[in-house]
């Protein structure tokens, strides 16, 4: 069978989708972007700087197709930055008897669009979609498109496999597939997904099958010419960060309530060490010189110390630079200094707020002083930190989200991390804090109508904040880097060496400018007249909403309540 893995191009006067492989959607401003006067001055100068992220999930999926008899086409629209009728003409060519499709929250309507276009076309054509949306809502899609399967759960590279299998009459179908029985009604293969895993060890992905180069410049993870690991396993992936939210669902939904990967992703496995530098050395036969782990929280423990081990072992450590995700109570400080020896640069902390009644609620498990701690040691270890913040909690005081901003601007300061990303915390259909958005009547708007609304360019959940001044408190996060010793060091460093002279001066100044179109005040949602949108609420969904464990965690009402600035006080390390 002929399977295509394919996103369709978006035509948004806003900017380019980051889509797959992110596990928080963003729209990217680029020099196409709406906008006249300084903001056009300014898209323009942005260009063509759109981060476009390597899709892990999806080239597992071809890889395994490929590798089982199938014939997988890769068609990534939005990477490509085809229009649509380069898009449809590439489908003529390839001629995929079924085509994957994922989507989230906020590019469900257009997908939807997509969809219905692509079959008016092409009505032989099967079209399954997936992702962490479709897990929430599998029965939502056949309200809006003529859609053949919605497949639930984050293990769809397998779900695919085992569609196309089926398909060809090879095999029964797995849990977590729907489809349109008749008319009035949706059948489905169980509600719960359990795709056959058809081998020990995920595969090494095909990269040229993908066209790993599409994504190796354009990405802020990377100094050098890079590429997305992964070190999961196959009966499992992504974070192992699994506490359950106090008073939640026993069996699922654990981890941090805003996290929309572990929802359809609920349990955790490793792949073992030697196959994963098995394939690290393939990357570097073929001209990788720079690996971002993606998954949720690399490894830690015997198995961190049998990859570095084994990294320097190989030699790998003399051709190719790491990055990885990590917590802030994950490590010691000698294990910072294995990582800086093994040539791990980039480390990117999930930090999300400086208040520790935040990180409660968000069920985060880690604490103010291990930020401030895991940051330094990764600095004196010679690793370049990335933390990720967000602003726009239902519970966070403007004086609170200030502190967050005086982390980043210390710790920028102290030379303790070297660049983030900020954004607004959005909680998306199928995780907890959606949940309990619903629950607590936080969401501002919600319901299909609104989907393409939890793009992150505007708050969508009530706050004590207004919302154009939380849109100003994420520029701020992005402008916190303005220090004279933050900016005295990186020139130096600009001028030693042209791979930072690119990274920071040319590609960073265009990512900032940017970011500050990115959350941009003028652009809120408003009315004819101009006038802000009113909220509307919680909305009465129009199919089951599946939440990951099954049912809503209680929100701790202690923790509602603001935190004194003594109270919140932590001592910072020297």
């Amino acid at each position: 069978m002929n399977v295509a893995i394919s996103f369709p191009p978006f035509q948004s006067d806003k900017g380019i989708p980051l889509l797959s492989q992110n596990r928080q959607y963003q729209v990217f401003s680029t020099g196409h972007s709406d906008g006249g006067g300084l903001v056009g001055l300014m898209n323009r100068f942005v260009g063509d700087n759109a981060t476009v992220i390597f899709p892990v999930l999806p080239a597992l999926a071809a890889t395994l197709l490929d590798q089982n008899g199938h014939d997988a086409v890769w068609l990534d629209g939005i990477a490509e930055g085809w229009d649509w009728a380069t898009y449809c003409s590439e489908i003529e060519k390839a001629q995929p008897d079924l085509m994957m499709i994922e989507t989230k929250t906020p590019s469900a309507p257009p997908v939807y669009d997509a969809i219905t276009n692509l079959k008016s076309r092409f009505p032989e054509m099967k079209i399954a979609l997936v992702g962490d949306h479709v897990t929430a809502l599998p029965e939502e899609p056949f309200l809006f498109c003529p859609v053949d399967y919605v497949i639930r759960g984050g293990q769809f590279d397998f779900a695919i496999l085992n569609l196309a299998n089926f398909l060809e009459g090879r095999e029964d179908l797995g849990g977590g597939v729907f489809w349109r029985h008749d008319e009035t009604s949706i059948a489905n293969s169980g509600i719960d997904p359990s795709p056959p895993v058809v081998v020990d060890v995920r595969p090494h992905i095909d990269r040229r099958l993908v066209n790993w180069e599409l994504y190796a410049y354009r990405n802020g993870n990377f100094l050098k010419k890079g590429t997305y690991g992964w070190a999961t396993g196959s009966t499992g992936a992504d974070c192992w960060w699994r506490r359950k939210v106090p008073g939640g669902p026993r069996h699922g939904g654990g981890g941090c309530t805003f996290c929309s990967w572990t929802s359809m992703l609920p349990t955790w496995s490793v792949r073992p060490v030697d196959d994963y530098l098995d394939e690290l050395e393939h990357l570097v036969d073929l001209g990788v010189e720079e690996v971002f782990d993606d998954t949720g929280t690399f490894p830690v423990g015997r198995w961190l110390k049998e990859f570095c081990e084994g990294y320097q072992e190989r030699g790998l450590h003399k051709s190719l630079m790491m990055g990885c995700n990590m917590r802030a109570d994950a490590l010691s400080q000698s294990e910072y200094e294995m990582l800086g020896e093994s040539n791990f640069r980039f480390i990117l902390y999930g930090i999300e707020s400086a208040n520790q009644r935040s990180l409660d609620l968000l069920n985060k498990g880690t604490e103010v002083r291990q930020q401030w701690e895991s940051v330094k040691w990764a600095s004196e270890a010679g690793l370049e930190p990335h933390v990720t913040c967000m602003v726009g909690y239902p519970w966070e005081t403007f004086d609170e989200a200030r502190r967050t901003i005086e982390f980043t601007r210390e710790t920028f300061d102290r030379g303790w991390i070297n660049t983030l990303q900020g954004t607004i915390v959005i909680p998306y259909p199928g995780t907890q804090l959606y949940a309990q958005a619903r629950a607590n009547d936080w969401l501002r708007f919600d319901g299909p109508e609104n989907w393409e609304r939890f793009d992150m360019r505007e708050p969508v959940l009530r706050s004590p904040i207004p919302t154009d001044e939380i849109m100003g408190l994420v520029q701020s996060l992005y402008t916190s880097f303005l220090t004279p010793r933050y900016v005295g060091r990186k020139l130096m460093h600009a001028v030693k060496s042209r791979d930072h002279f690119r990274y920071y001066v040319v590609r960073g100044s265009r990512y900032v400018v940017g970011h500050m179109l990115d959350f941009r005040k003028s652009q809120l949602e408003t009315d004819v007249n101009g006038a802000s949108q009113p909220d509307t609420g919680v909305a009465e969904l129009p199919v089951t909403l599946h939440t990951a464990g099954g049912s809503t965690a209680p929100v701790d009402e202690s923790l509602l309540v603001p935190t004194s600035p003594d109270e919140a006080a932590v001592a910072v390390p020297r």
